[in-house]
């Protein structure tokens, strides 16, 4: 009994298909062509001057458009698309091949070419062309129709990218495209914890928690990793609530001001699940939510500390003519006088050039073991170090403060303590000891 009722289900789906394929036929007739044909003219748009795409999905419609050479999606909501993309698209449509033609007296609507068909335009300032996509059959065919005209067989190509190709893919992906040449302002917060920066004249200058220089190693390495981070899984467009993704109120952002005063904030909110570290994430004034891997997310929040410049000043040692040392039991100055450098305090003598030269390096070169940002202690302090130039305008001072471990803290001023172990400032205490 099972075995005849499984050949005669095996003979209904024949005569399913066999039906099927008859009226297929019944509505193609493909006119074989000798050679290859374009859908659209090769002379019929020209790409590159291609301005606004305009896809509708059914019910959706998206429209895409180049402004200076950047494609963004306007409709439905503001989103910069991948350029590469956008051209495929372009390129895909431009080389759909026509197969055949319809003939018979076939309506749209069993074309899917109707009244509310799928489509997508091409348009240029001066002209447009757009195209209907209808049903797709067997052997890899569909139905299309150029500006409303007759109705033809194409290959599924363009189908398939502008119909089944989730267009999110085509956005671009990077987080800050424009940071490497364009940025004039990085604000990172975290709860209260501010860090900011700003460029003026081309120098990278840290506002905030403190007014000080930048370590522009640090600095560069950490405007390579805005510039090259990617967005990563697209989770929602348009949520109704953000509040679940922890989105409504930020504990962290990240805020980049371009040369033009434009601002792109990109807010992070919470995790994606309980047992993942990975954050949601949203870019301020764009519907879009999506995921990150907290690896790589947690890398765009450095702290204050590691970019702030770590050496004691900024000065170049080849600006310096003077240098004062000055304590609470004396006063030393130094100056340069061609190679040689001499003690004015003690008429003229010549000092040991190593020295000094250590003296400068250990307060315009080297590294310290930590860096710390807070009030300096002045009572720990046990000498000052001005710079002056050959003007003989003081150019910076270094404040030297000596803890009780024997370690030194040097700051100019910032309220940036640079750390050196007790061995570091012997160079500076051969000056005191005069």
């Amino acid at each position: 009994m099972i075995r005849t009722a499984y050949v005669w289900l095996l003979v209904l789906v024949a005569i399913l298909l066999s039906g099927f394929a008859m009226w297929q036929r019944s509505i193609e007739v493909i006119n074989h062509q000798d050679e290859v044909v374009l859908l659209l003219p090769e002379n019929a748009i020209t790409s590159s001057e291609i301005e606004m795409i305009t896809l509708n999905r059914g019910s959706e419609e998206f429209l895409f458009e180049r402004v200076d050479g950047i494609w963004w999606q306007t409709k439905p909501f503001l989103c910069r698309m991948d350029t590469n993309s956008m051209m495929n698209v372009i390129d895909r449509t431009q080389g759909v091949l026509q197969i055949g033609v319809v003939e018979g007296d076939v309506s749209k609507d069993t074309l899917g070419l109707g009244e509310h068909a799928d489509s997508i335009t091409l348009a240029t300032k001066n002209e447009m062309i757009e195209i209907a996509l209808g049903r797709m059959t067997l052997g890899g065919r569909a139905y299309a129709a150029v500006d409303g005209g007759q109705p033809v067989i194409v290959s599924q190509s363009l189908h398939r990218i502008a119909l089944d190709t989730d267009h999110r893919y085509w956005r671009d992906i990077r987080l800050f495209p424009e940071l490497a040449v364009d940025a004039e302002k990085i604000e990172r917060r975290i709860d209260d914890d501010l860090l900011s920066l700003s460029r003026t004249s081309g120098k990278w200058m840290i506002q905030e928690p403190v007014s000080a220089r930048v370590h522009d190693d640090a600095l560069t390495e950490w405007i390579g990793r805005l510039a090259s981070v990617k967005l990563g899984s697209f989770v929602a467009d348009e949520p109704e609530d953000l509040a679940l993704f922890s989105l409504l109120s930020p504990r962290a952002s990240l805020a980049i001001t371009d040369t033009n005063g434009k601002t792109q904030t990109i807010l992070i909110g919470g995790r994606v699940s309980a047992g993942s570290q990975n954050r949601y994430v949203k870019l301020k004034n764009t519907p879009m939510v999506f995921s990150m891997n907290w690896d790589r997310l947690s890398q765009l929040f450095p702290t204050a500390e590691i970019i702030a410049a770590p050496t004691g000043s900024g000065v170049s040692p080849f600006d310096v003519k003077r240098i004062r040392i000055a304590s609470k039991e004396s006063e030393t100055m130094l100056r340069r006088e061609l190679e040689t450098w001499v003690d004015e305090t003690r008429g003229d003598t010549i000092v040991e050039v190593e020295d000094v030269r250590a003296l400068l390096s250990w307060i315009l070169d080297s590294h310290p073991i930590s860096v710390a940002i807070g009030p300096y202690p002045r009572k720990l302090q046990v000498a000052t170090i001005t710079l002056e130039g050959y003007d003989r305008i003081p150019m910076d001072t270094v404040r030297v403060a000596k803890q009780e471990d024997g370690s030194w803290i040097l700051d100019n001023g910032e309220n940036v303590l640079r750390l050196h172990p007790a061995d570091a400032g012997e160079v500076l205490e051969l000056f005191l000891n005069n």
